[in-house]
């Protein structure tokens, strides 16, 4: 074999060698759920994997309380429990003397407060140091540090429904108002007054919106007959999705409208002259009754006085 064929073999293997070798450092670790918005005092479970075939070293850091349920090589199973404050987890994975990690912020839906600056403290070993892709922020004896960005919510708790007027003709106006108390994040909050199933209006709010304002929807409409007959209420829906949250609805209390059909003017002044006569013929009858019952008892109590003065004269007298 001539010494070009030698050394191109040479560099082949060389090369193969060291392309595996970094094929088996290249490795990714995932953390699931990504963001999760949770209740206060909630337990979540969450899964930590890695694409790495043999890890040397895995886990979970987090400064709440941790129950590792199941594990195998390439994945941990853990229960977080008791989760009373905004934190952020991290998974780790230790391979080929690499170290990866990958964050999951974990935020409880609570008042709005002030800005609140959590520090996450993660083992950092000097091997780590100088052997991996440090974590963030290591500093001190060996500890990592990070200050995640606090998110804040609130979801609809109270859903006023306001009808103005409740007693309305028909082909007159009405207001629907709903109002919310204290939503948070407000771009996310979408207000439906509802007729029944029926969607008349919906509102949702800017990014510009401050937090923690009442939230006020307010459509006018024309009363209809069919509308006395239907429930109006409002539905408050606070969408999470995209931060990783739920769906969080409220209805307000179901309230109706007494519709009643206008009278025309002309109707009116002929229902107006018919009570009157009827009432005139009233008063008439009542009065005639009674001179009639006076005449009447004047006439008897005249003819029985004449008896009786007769009978009491003596006989001389009488005629």
């Amino acid at each position: 074999m001539s010494s070009f064929g030698f050394g191109t073999l040479t560099v082949a293997l060389f090369a193969l060698v060291c392309c595996s070798g970094s094929d088996e450092k290249a490795f990714e670790v995932h953390v699931r759920p990504e963001k999760l918005i949770v209740e206060p005092k909630e337990s979540l479970k969450v899964n930590c994997s890695t694409t790495c075939n043999q890890p040397e070293v895995g886990g979970l850091e987090t400064s709440l309380n941790k129950i590792l349920l199941a594990e195998q090589a390439q994945w941990k199973h853990y229960l977080i429990s008791n989760i009373s404050h905004d934190t952020v987890l991290w998974c780790h994975f230790t391979c080929s003397g690499k170290q990866e990690s990958m964050s999951s912020n974990v935020s409880v839906y609570h008042a709005w407060s002030p800005e609140i600056n959590m520090s996450v403290k993660l083992p950092c070993s000097p091997a780590s140091i100088l052997n991996c892709r440090p974590l963030p922020l290591c500093t001190g004896a060996g500890q990592a540090t990070s200050s995640p960005t606090v998110e804040h919510h609130e979801p609809p708790k109270q859903v006023f429904l306001t009808l103005q007027p409740t007693w309305v003709a028909v082909g007159k106006s009405f207001t629907i108002e709903c109002r919310v108390p204290a939503v948070e994040p407000l771009d996310r909050l979408t207000l439906f007054l509802l007729r029944g199933n029926e969607t008349l209006h919906s509102q949702t709010f800017g990014k510009a919106a401050p937090a923690l304002q009442e939230a006020t929807a307010t459509f006018s409409s024309t009363a209809h007959r069919e509308d006395g007959h239907h429930n109006f209420s409002c539905l408050a829906e606070l969408n999470l999705t995209s931060r990783g949250g739920d769906v969080f609805q409220k209805h307000s209390a179901p309230k109706m409208l007494e519709i009643y059909e206008p009278v025309p003017d002309s109707q009116m002044v002929i229902i107006v002259l018919v009570v009157s006569v009827l009432l005139f013929l009233f008063v008439t009858s009542v009065l005639l009754c009674f001179i009639f019952s006076q005449h009447w008892r004047q006439r008897r109590t005249g003819t029985y006085g004449v008896r009786a003065a007769w009978r009491r004269l003596p006989q001389a007298f009488r005629p």
